[in-house]
Protein backbone atom coordinates (compact mmCIF):
# COMPACT_ATOMS: atom_id res chain seq x y z
CA UNK A 1 0.00 0.00 0.00
CA UNK A 2 2.94 2.35 0.57
CA UNK A 3 4.07 2.10 -3.06
CA UNK A 4 0.48 2.46 -4.25
CA UNK A 5 0.00 5.59 -2.12
CA UNK A 6 3.25 7.06 -3.45
CA UNK A 7 2.00 6.64 -7.03
CA UNK A 8 -1.18 8.46 -6.02
CA UNK A 9 0.70 11.35 -4.43
CA UNK A 10 2.97 11.78 -7.47
CA UNK A 11 -0.04 11.76 -9.76
CA UNK A 12 -1.82 14.38 -7.65
CA UNK A 13 1.20 16.70 -7.56
CA UNK A 14 1.92 16.36 -11.27
CA UNK A 15 -1.71 16.88 -12.27
CA UNK A 16 -2.11 19.91 -10.02
CA UNK A 17 1.02 21.58 -11.43
CA UNK A 18 0.02 20.92 -15.05
CA UNK A 19 -3.52 22.24 -14.60
CA UNK A 20 -2.37 25.34 -12.73
CA UNK A 21 0.23 26.00 -15.45
CA UNK A 22 -2.51 25.69 -18.06
CA UNK A 23 -4.61 28.04 -15.94
CA UNK A 24 -1.79 30.59 -15.84
CA UNK A 25 -1.64 30.58 -19.65
CA UNK A 26 -5.41 30.94 -19.88
CA UNK A 27 -5.34 33.72 -17.28
CA UNK A 28 -2.75 35.60 -19.34
CA UNK A 29 -4.86 35.23 -22.48
CA UNK A 30 -7.96 36.40 -20.64
CA UNK A 31 -6.07 39.43 -19.33
CA UNK A 32 -4.81 40.17 -22.87
CA UNK A 33 -8.31 40.12 -24.37
CA UNK A 34 -9.46 42.55 -21.68
CA UNK A 35 -6.49 44.90 -22.11
CA UNK A 36 -8.56 47.47 -24.01
CA UNK A 37 -10.46 48.14 -20.80
CA UNK A 38 -9.27 49.45 -17.42
CA UNK A 39 -6.47 47.35 -15.94
CA UNK A 40 -8.36 46.26 -12.76
CA UNK A 41 -10.70 44.17 -14.92
CA UNK A 42 -7.75 42.29 -16.42
CA UNK A 43 -6.23 41.71 -12.98
CA UNK A 44 -9.56 40.52 -11.63
CA UNK A 45 -9.96 38.10 -14.53
CA UNK A 46 -6.38 36.83 -14.05
CA UNK A 47 -6.94 36.13 -10.35
CA UNK A 48 -10.32 34.44 -10.96
CA UNK A 49 -8.90 32.17 -13.67
CA UNK A 50 -5.97 31.19 -11.46
CA UNK A 51 -8.37 30.33 -8.65
CA UNK A 52 -10.51 28.27 -11.03
CA UNK A 53 -7.48 26.42 -12.37
CA UNK A 54 -6.28 25.66 -8.84
CA UNK A 55 -9.73 24.30 -7.96
CA UNK A 56 -9.81 22.24 -11.16
CA UNK A 57 -6.26 21.00 -10.52
CA UNK A 58 -7.17 19.95 -6.98
CA UNK A 59 -10.32 18.12 -8.14
CA UNK A 60 -8.71 16.43 -11.13
CA UNK A 61 -5.56 15.67 -9.14
CA UNK A 62 -7.59 13.97 -6.43
CA UNK A 63 -9.51 11.91 -8.97
CA UNK A 64 -6.41 10.96 -10.96
CA UNK A 65 -4.41 10.13 -7.83
CA UNK A 66 -6.96 7.52 -6.77
CA UNK A 67 -7.35 6.08 -10.28
CA UNK A 68 -3.62 5.97 -10.96
CA UNK A 69 -2.97 4.33 -7.59
CA UNK A 70 -5.67 1.74 -8.27
CA UNK A 71 -4.27 1.04 -11.73
CA UNK A 72 -0.77 0.61 -10.30
CA UNK A 73 -2.06 -1.72 -7.62
CA UNK A 74 -4.05 -3.79 -10.09
CA UNK A 75 -1.50 -3.82 -12.90
CA UNK A 76 1.88 -4.05 -11.19
CA UNK A 77 0.99 -5.59 -7.83
CA UNK A 78 -2.16 -7.55 -8.77
CA UNK A 79 -3.91 -6.35 -5.65
CA UNK A 80 -7.29 -7.16 -7.20
CA UNK A 81 -6.63 -10.90 -7.28
CA UNK A 82 -5.09 -10.71 -3.80
CA UNK A 83 -8.20 -9.03 -2.40
CA UNK A 84 -10.45 -11.52 -4.21
CA UNK A 85 -8.50 -14.34 -2.56
CA UNK A 86 -8.75 -12.69 0.86
CA UNK A 87 -12.47 -11.95 0.59
CA UNK A 88 -13.34 -15.43 -0.67
CA UNK A 89 -11.25 -17.09 2.02
CA UNK A 90 -13.36 -15.34 4.62
CA UNK A 91 -16.55 -16.28 2.80
CA UNK A 92 -15.52 -19.94 2.55
CA UNK A 93 -14.53 -19.96 6.22
CA UNK A 94 -18.12 -19.07 7.10
CA UNK A 95 -19.51 -21.59 4.62
CA UNK A 96 -17.40 -24.38 6.11
CA UNK A 97 -18.35 -23.90 9.74
CA UNK A 98 -21.02 -21.31 10.42
CA UNK A 99 -24.66 -20.65 9.74
CA UNK A 100 -25.51 -18.38 6.82
CA UNK A 101 -28.68 -16.31 6.83
CA UNK A 102 -29.88 -17.46 10.25
CA UNK A 103 -32.01 -20.47 11.15
CA UNK A 104 -30.61 -23.97 11.38
CA UNK A 105 -29.39 -24.26 7.80
CA UNK A 106 -25.74 -25.29 7.64
CA UNK A 107 -24.06 -25.18 4.25
CA UNK A 108 -21.39 -27.81 3.76
CA UNK A 109 -18.22 -26.88 1.94
CA UNK A 110 -18.56 -29.94 -0.29
CA UNK A 111 -21.82 -28.63 -1.79
CA UNK A 112 -20.09 -25.50 -3.02
CA UNK A 113 -23.27 -23.79 -4.27
CA UNK A 114 -25.29 -21.05 -2.61
CA UNK A 115 -28.44 -19.09 -3.41
CA UNK A 116 -27.71 -15.59 -4.68
CA UNK A 117 -29.08 -13.87 -1.56
CA UNK A 118 -26.82 -15.87 0.76
CA UNK A 119 -23.78 -15.39 -1.46
CA UNK A 120 -24.45 -11.65 -1.51
CA UNK A 121 -24.80 -11.61 2.27
CA UNK A 122 -21.51 -13.48 2.63
CA UNK A 123 -19.78 -11.10 0.23
CA UNK A 124 -20.96 -8.02 2.12
CA UNK A 125 -19.87 -9.49 5.45
CA UNK A 126 -16.46 -10.50 4.12
CA UNK A 127 -15.79 -7.05 2.63
CA UNK A 128 -16.82 -5.36 5.89
CA UNK A 129 -14.55 -7.77 7.77
CA UNK A 130 -11.56 -6.82 5.62
CA UNK A 131 -12.39 -3.12 5.97
CA UNK A 132 -12.51 -3.60 9.72
CA UNK A 133 -8.94 -4.89 9.82
CA UNK A 134 -6.28 -2.67 11.38
CA UNK A 135 -6.17 0.46 9.29
CA UNK A 136 -2.88 1.66 7.88
CA UNK A 137 -1.89 5.18 8.65
CA UNK A 138 -2.70 7.86 6.14
CA UNK A 139 -5.93 8.98 4.58
CA UNK A 140 -4.80 8.11 1.06
CA UNK A 141 -3.91 4.53 1.94
CA UNK A 142 -7.26 3.96 3.63
CA UNK A 143 -9.08 5.55 0.72
CA UNK A 144 -7.27 3.38 -1.84
CA UNK A 145 -7.88 0.21 0.12
CA UNK A 146 -11.57 1.00 0.55
CA UNK A 147 -11.88 1.88 -3.14
CA UNK A 148 -10.16 -1.34 -4.20
CA UNK A 149 -12.45 -3.38 -1.98
CA UNK A 150 -15.46 -1.55 -3.39
CA UNK A 151 -14.35 -2.35 -6.94
CA UNK A 152 -13.76 -6.01 -6.05
CA UNK A 153 -17.17 -6.23 -4.35
CA UNK A 154 -18.96 -4.68 -7.32
CA UNK A 155 -17.18 -6.88 -9.85
CA UNK A 156 -17.81 -10.00 -7.74
CA UNK A 157 -21.50 -9.16 -7.37
CA UNK A 158 -21.79 -8.80 -11.14
CA UNK A 159 -20.22 -12.21 -11.56
CA UNK A 160 -22.60 -13.64 -8.93
CA UNK A 161 -25.59 -12.36 -10.89
CA UNK A 162 -24.34 -13.94 -14.09
CA UNK A 163 -23.67 -17.24 -12.36
CA UNK A 164 -27.12 -17.17 -10.75
CA UNK A 165 -28.80 -16.44 -14.10
CA UNK A 166 -26.96 -19.35 -15.76
CA UNK A 167 -27.16 -21.98 -13.01
CA UNK A 168 -29.68 -20.76 -10.43
CA UNK A 169 -27.05 -20.64 -7.67
CA UNK A 170 -23.47 -19.57 -6.94
CA UNK A 171 -20.44 -21.85 -6.99
CA UNK A 172 -18.06 -19.94 -4.74
CA UNK A 173 -14.95 -21.92 -5.60
CA UNK A 174 -15.57 -21.62 -9.34
CA UNK A 175 -16.23 -17.86 -9.15
CA UNK A 176 -13.19 -17.36 -6.92
CA UNK A 177 -10.90 -19.07 -9.42
CA UNK A 178 -12.31 -17.10 -12.38
CA UNK A 179 -12.10 -13.75 -10.60
CA UNK A 180 -8.53 -14.29 -9.47
CA UNK A 181 -7.54 -14.72 -13.11
CA UNK A 182 -9.61 -11.90 -14.60
CA UNK A 183 -10.36 -9.18 -12.04
CA UNK A 184 -7.15 -7.16 -12.44
CA UNK A 185 -7.34 -6.81 -16.23
CA UNK A 186 -11.10 -6.25 -16.31
CA UNK A 187 -11.07 -3.51 -13.69
CA UNK A 188 -7.94 -1.94 -15.21
CA UNK A 189 -9.77 -1.39 -18.50
CA UNK A 190 -12.66 0.36 -16.76
CA UNK A 191 -10.35 2.54 -14.68
CA UNK A 192 -8.38 3.52 -17.78
CA UNK A 193 -11.59 4.70 -19.48
CA UNK A 194 -12.60 6.66 -16.37
CA UNK A 195 -9.17 8.28 -16.23
CA UNK A 196 -9.34 9.37 -19.86
CA UNK A 197 -12.86 10.73 -19.38
CA UNK A 198 -12.06 12.82 -16.30
CA UNK A 199 -8.86 14.17 -17.84
CA UNK A 200 -10.68 15.16 -21.04
CA UNK A 201 -13.49 16.84 -19.11
CA UNK A 202 -11.06 18.96 -17.08
CA UNK A 203 -8.68 19.88 -19.90
CA UNK A 204 -11.50 20.80 -22.27
CA UNK A 205 -13.87 22.27 -19.71
CA UNK A 206 -11.41 24.72 -18.14
CA UNK A 207 -10.52 26.53 -21.42
CA UNK A 208 -14.20 26.64 -22.38
CA UNK A 209 -15.09 28.13 -19.00
CA UNK A 210 -12.37 30.78 -19.24
CA UNK A 211 -13.29 31.65 -22.83
CA UNK A 212 -16.96 31.95 -21.93
CA UNK A 213 -16.49 34.17 -18.90
CA UNK A 214 -13.92 36.36 -20.70
CA UNK A 215 -16.31 36.88 -23.59
CA UNK A 216 -19.16 37.67 -21.22
CA UNK A 217 -17.05 40.15 -19.26
CA UNK A 218 -15.92 41.90 -22.46
CA UNK A 219 -19.51 42.11 -23.61
CA UNK A 220 -20.65 43.62 -20.33
CA UNK A 221 -17.80 46.10 -20.30
CA UNK A 222 -18.62 47.22 -23.86
CA UNK A 223 -22.24 47.77 -22.89
CA UNK A 224 -21.68 49.65 -19.64
CA UNK A 225 -18.45 51.56 -20.32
Amino acid sequence: MASVAWVGLRSFAGTFVVVVALGAVLAGLSCYFLSEHAWPYGVLSFVVVLFESAAAGFALGGKRSILMALMHGLGSLQLGSSLVRLVFERMLRIVEGKEVGGGNTRIAHEIGRLPFSQANQLLTGAVQSVLGDKEEEGWLRRRIRARLLGVVQKYTLTRFRREDAEHGNIDLLKVKQELEQSVDNAVMQKLRRDLQLWTAVALVGLPLLVAGQTYLLRLLLQIYT
